[in-house]
């Protein structure tokens, strides 16, 4: 038979509200005193009534994941998947359900909107594929706990964490001007995946400052399919004369280029080097091997679960941080060209 909070009073040698402050932290109750509750909890293997605890703190105990993304995608698009696996491990460990919800940005208004105002959620994380300026200021107007991977476009006052792409950027050029490639192309995502292209300033950054420049005919975009990267293919194909490397935002679109290189009897990195972004899931298990710039996005998930929960408790605190550095992981799909 389970123990009931009656139990655990008992135990304390407490009074049931003062237990049930204790476990919810909520009213005055000393540290000692909560200390010893939760000891008599433990002993008893007491687990609280989710729907009481609910009820006690006002609190939903879920917290919403917004991305603008097809409903699939999370287990397509790898970037996304390691984000929302190390969100959900944080609120996990921490009694919080992870809700995910597909918005584009105009959906993503009334939801969010509903979903506060009517108590449905305790808090949100936004990728920010999905957020706006009608959005931000929403969020704003109702001081709503929130936390948004990818800093926003726009002047905002969100709370937002990052990867520094426009150095993930920097480091894939500069590693590929030192290895002696002059003549590169860039295969990055749609026009509003600011990711990819916050990427791509970095690489034109980097080529810039070596007195190079990367022309607009050789980039391209996609949607961040293998799809793309071999219809990609074909278009380098055509270009003249044709690049000596090539920078792809991503691995999907890394992988599918390189089939149908192979495919083709374009043999990587000999006739063509090739260099991408993040380590899962494809880059190491290639042949050969990709050289990749890594960013760990499973890092940067359990760190956007950490502050959301962290907002909760202390909603005046403004976090706007870059949190993970990119390191180069040098493979095989790039090599010296220098003699």
């Amino acid at each position: 038979m389970s123990s009931t909070i009656r139990d655990v009073a008992i135990k304390a040698g407490v009074s049931r509200s003062t237990v049930s402050k204790a476990l919810n932290n909520s009213g005055v109750v000393s540290e000692e005193t909560k200390c010893r509750v939760k000891q008599a909890a433990d002993a008893l293997g007491y687990q609280p009534n989710a729907r009481a605890r609910n009820f006690a703190t006002r609190a939903t105990y879920q917290i919403a994941f917004l991305a603008d993304f097809p409903f699939d995608a999370a287990f397509v698009n790898p970037h996304l998947f390691e984000i929302m696996r190390g969100v959900q491990h944080t609120l996990d460990k921490k009694g919080y359900a992870m809700v995910m919800k597909h918005q584009d940005d105009k959906q993503s208004i009334s939801f969010v909107e509903q979903a506060w105002l009517q108590h449905m959620v305790d808090g949100f994380v936004f990728h920010m594929s999905v957020m706006s300026k009608r959005l931000s200021a929403l969020i704003s107007k109702e001081n709503i706990p929130h936390i948004v991977i990818g800093k926003p476009n726009f002047n905002n006052r969100l709370c937002w964490i990052d990867t520094d792409n426009c150095l993930s950027g920097e480091l894939a050029a500069r590693h590929l001007l030192e290895q002696g490639y002059t003549d590169f192309a860039y295969i990055g995502g749609r026009a509003e995946d600011m990711i990819s292209w916050r990427r791509l300033h970095g690489v034109r950054q980097s080529l810039q400052e070596n007195g190079l420049n990367l022309p607009h005919d050789r980039v391209l975009q996609s949607q961040s399919t293998l799809a793309d990267g071999a219809r990609a293919m074909k278009k380098l194909m055509r270009m003249n004369p044709r690049p000596q490397a090539v920078i792809c935002a991503n691995n999907p679109i890394a992988l599918g280029l390189m089939q149908a290189l192979q495919a083709k009897g374009i043999h990587v990195p000999e006739d063509m080097a090739l260099i991408t972004f993040d380590t899962y899931p494809f880059s190491m298990f290639t042949e050969p091997p990709m050289t990749v710039v890594d960013i760990n996005m499973y890092d940067m998930g359990q760190e956007a679960g950490r502050l959301v929960l962290q907002k909760l408790k202390h909603p005046a605190t403004q976090i706007q941080t870059y949190i993970t550095i990119p390191t180069l992981v040098c493979r095989g799909t790039t090599a010296s060209l220098r003699k």
